[in-house]
């Protein structure tokens, strides 16, 4: 799978992140691997949260350790094939129906 997550560089550097991914060359060479987040306005425009990027960052982890990752990269290309979906999310539905029978492929226990 595709990951792409962005990870803490240091814990003393506050809101920098390094961009990581299961396969470097998942990484466009015209983008930049390191990231500092600034905010004009820290009430109106917070700043993202580290540990919800964390979080992402582990979830993203354990989807391609599990395998999980290949699941999602096949529902996406097909998704991907189909080319109906709207910008303002109108087509909802679209996308529902079509990743609907994907859902009832995975096991539950």
């Amino acid at each position: 799978m595709s990951i792409v997550a962005l990870t803490r560089v240091f814990q003393d550097t506050p809101n920098t992140y390094r961009l990581c991914a299961t396969y470097p060359y998942y990484i466009k060479p015209s983008w930049k691997t390191t990231v500092t987040f600034t905010t004009p306005d820290p009430e109106k425009l917070p700043l993202p949260s580290p540990e919800y990027l964390g979080l992402h960052a582990a979830c993203c982890r354990v989807a391609n350790l599990s395998g999980a990752g290949e699941h999602i990269d096949r529902i996406l290309r097909e998704m991907e094939d189909i080319q109906v979906l709207s910008q303002d999310g109108t087509s909802a539905e679209v996308l529902q129906y079509a990743l609907w029978p994907f859902s009832q492929q995975i096991p539950v226990h």
